[in-house]
């Protein structure tokens, strides 16, 4: 029979991960509490949250959204990465602080509905963020226009620049 706190944390837990995009699993085991503070601190400077909850309340929490193919991966030390406002924020701290530090490993994860392994986590670390991609999208939509109008306005101006060349000419040769 479920407790009234973990009932609480499963209630909590789906309350968080409701308007989120993207979770991550990562197994931090062997990591020293300072680590695990750091990952922590990196976390917060970015507005990503680390959660370290049992797998069976996780588990509950992710099949009341309906997610289910990251139970798999539920088993040893868990700790749960999201964040509301990036997809890809949680791969790249969880990436580069792997690199550094070789910890934690990283399980899978859940972007958009779709399943991530610890190879593809990785790639998704070194897309730059949505908004990065929107802005270089733009420019190049963008580009082909600025192009045209430059040459647009070369050829309205060039009446009046030679005719300023032809009068200069004949300034200087009188």
């Amino acid at each position: 029979m479920p407790t009234t706190e973990k009932v609480q944390i499963v209630k909590d837990t789906t309350e968080r991960i409701q308007n989120v995009n993207a979770i991550y699993l990562a197994d931090f085991t062997g990591m020293s509490v300072e680590k695990i503070s750091l990952l922590r601190k990196k976390c917060r400077e970015q507005k990503v949250q680390f959660r370290v909850i049992k797998n069976t309340l996780l588990k509950r929490a992710f099949n009341e959204r309906g997610i289910t193919a990251l139970d798999p991966y539920l088993v040893g030390p868990t700790g749960v990465v999201f964040s509301a406002e990036s997809e890809i924020a949680p791969a790249q701290i969880l990436s580069n602080f792997a690199k550094e530090h070789e910890q934690p490993k990283l399980k899978a994860a859940v972007v958009d509905g779709r399943l991530f392994d610890e190879k593809a986590i990785k790639k998704l670390a070194t897309l730059p963020s949505r908004e990065v991609m929107m802005s270089q999208l733009l420019a190049t939509i963008i580009a082909p226009m600025t192009t045209f109008l430059a040459a647009i306005e070369a050829t309205v101006a060039l009446p009046a620049v030679m005719a300023d060349v032809l009068s200069r000419e004949k300034g200087g040769s009188t």
